[in-house]
């Protein structure tokens, strides 16, 4: 959700988003595919080219003490997600898979 609707309404959306809902990993977690998008900015991540997609979302998950901190290759951001951008054109083919709470994955 916008962290401020009011700059939001005006087109305003250098504040960005926020979570719905924290992420607990006692309730547990998932992931939503996000197709064809610029990735975010690279501040805080990691990465691993050697990783199948299966053993990202193993390692990921692994990460619960401190959320913020702590296909073929895996990149993890750990910050805000800055300069995510619709790319849906012919040939884009970075995908992006957000880690939600399970309450935001059912809805």
């Amino acid at each position: 959700m916008p962290r401020s609707q009011e700059d939001w309404k005006e087109l305003a959306w250098s504040k960005g988003c926020a979570r719905k809902t924290p992420l607990d990993c006692r309730k547990g977690e998932g992931f939503v595919k996000v197709a064809a998008v610029k990735l975010p900015d690279l501040l805080e991540f990691s990465s691993n080219k050697n990783m199948s997609l299966k053993e990202c979302k193993r390692a990921c998950l692994k990460n619960c003490s401190d959320v913020r901190n702590g296909g073929s290759g895996c990149l993890m951001w750990f910050g805000d997600l800055i300069d995510i951008r619709d790319q849906s054109v012919k040939g884009s083919d970075q995908d992006l898979y957000m880690r939600l709470s399970a309450s935001e994955i059912s809805k």
